[in-house]
């Protein structure tokens, strides 16, 4: 179950708690340099807040830019729920 965190206009990012992780989700609905700005320093501080490593898994080219734009880096790839392979990456602030 996601659970928004950081509900702003022009995002909103998601904790989902699962096999002891926690994942994040996040639907941007505009994205600006101010906003990028700001989404970077609210995910790292919600990062900081929940003192936890966060995760994520992608299935697209755009969106391992995006992450990677976040400061997560991969960690393997895992077979997701759909049976397809995923490439997870892990998010630790600082």
């Amino acid at each position: 179950m996601k659970i928004p965190v950081a509900v702003q206009p022009a995002y909103t990012i998601y904790y989902e708690h699962f096999a002891g992780l926690t994942w994040t989700h996040a639907d941007v609905h505009k994205w600006t340099p101010q906003i990028q700005k700001e989404f970077k320093q609210v995910h790292g501080l919600l990062q900081m807040i929940l003192d936890e490593p966060f995760y994520c898994l992608t299935d697209n080219p755009k969106l391992e830019k995006f992450i990677k734009l976040l400061g997560y880096e991969y960690v393997e790839t895992v077979i997701g729920q759909d049976g397809q392979d995923r490439p997870m990456w892990r998010f630790i602030n600082g």
